[in-house]
């Protein structure tokens, strides 16, 4: 069942590794899992794909005796102290709206993801020895050094500091003892040198699961240098304006129906659409209590796509978070 789960391939692009996947599966024990996030202040509707996908995968896994733990972790002080990209005031308030939609996720699809701080985290006395080991590994290994270094954006490289905001993901990911880890592709290179270097450092071996593209809806004009990242990576499900295409992403807190549909409708890569319909039909089953669920491979046209996508949208998630109270 667990390899079936992991098989569907409009949610998941890659297991680092599906046999240690299977022997994870196979023992009793405790099983944490995690996703770390950035934020702004959107709340884009992919993050839906991942909270639903955890939460059934927690419900799988629970099944073999196993006590799961399923975490979100905001990196809020990744963004306020390490790269210095948000003032701590307009980064608390978007910490409360970022709660407030896990939160809510939580609530209407019935999961037990909880919610964990980084600022909160980092001040912890496990975080702080596992940084410490880290920053001397980076200091004598160059391999590692070079392989955490492939994860820092171009534009950051030149920093002389700008090893330290990977090398703290690692810290935070070691320090909540994560035995399996859900992100987006682009994070492969945080997961490459974590699982590499791990028995080096002294750290457990985490599995990291990727999930697949998003997609930007509508008919946004795309430099042909951004069209080859987001062929490569997508655009990232925790930040409403990556990319710089905010107006493009489904927003379930803060945009209209109206806009919503408007957004669906002209929409012109059908992939976007497929990604939509798969998050929809995952809000279904898990509204609908199954004991698991699984996604359809179904081909339409765009068409029927949209009228589908606006359809199950209105119904599966437009419909349950008015209702929640």
């Amino acid at each position: 069942m667990i390899q079936e789960y992991f098989s569907q391939k409009s949610l998941v692009e890659r297991v680092l590794s599906m046999d240690e996947m299977i022997k994870l599966s196979q023992k009793s024990g405790e099983i944490n899992i995690i996703m770390g996030q950035t934020f702004d202040s959107g709340q884009p509707v992919d993050m839906m794909k991942y909270g639903l996908f955890i939460m059934g995968l927690e419900d799988l896994l629970s099944k073999k005796n196993s006590k799961v733990n399923s975490m979100w972790l905001i990196a809020d002080h990744f963004m306020t102290n390490i790269n210095e990209d948000k003032e701590i005031e307009e980064a608390r308030k978007q910490v409360v709206n970022r709660e407030n939609y896990l939160g809510k996720l939580n609530k209407v699809y019935k999961g037990r993801i909880k919610i964990i701080l980084s600022s909160n985290l980092s001040q912890t006395p496990d975080y702080k020895e596992n940084l410490k080991r880290l920053k001397e590994e980076a200091g004598k290994n160059l391999s590692f050094r070079r392989k955490v270094l492939e994860s820092v954006p171009e534009d950051r490289k030149t920093n002389k500091k700008s090893i330290n905001y990977p090398l703290e993901e690692l810290a935070a990911i070691q320090s909540l003892k994560t035995s399996i880890k859900i992100g987006p592709k682009y994070e492969f290179f945080y997961d490459r040198p974590a699982r590499d270097f791990a028995s080096d450092i002294g750290f457990e071996k985490y599995i990291a699961v990727h999930l697949t593209n998003c997609f930007p809806f509508g008919n946004p004009k795309i430099s042909n240098e951004l069209k080859k990242e987001i062929e490569k990576f997508g655009i990232l499900p925790y930040k409403k304006n990556s990319k710089g295409l905010g107006e493009y992403r489904i927003d379930p807190i803060n945009d209209s129906l109206e806009k919503i549909e408007d957004l669906i409708k002209s929409t012109r890569d059908p992939r976007a659409i497929k990604d939509l319909i798969v998050i929809t039909e995952l809000a279904k089953k898990r509204l609908e209590q199954k004991d698991l669920f699984f996604t359809s491979e179904k081909e339409i046209n765009l068409r029927k796509m949209k009228d589908k996508a606006i359809y199950q949208y209105k119904k599966y998630i437009e419909e349950p978070f008015n209702n929640a109270k």
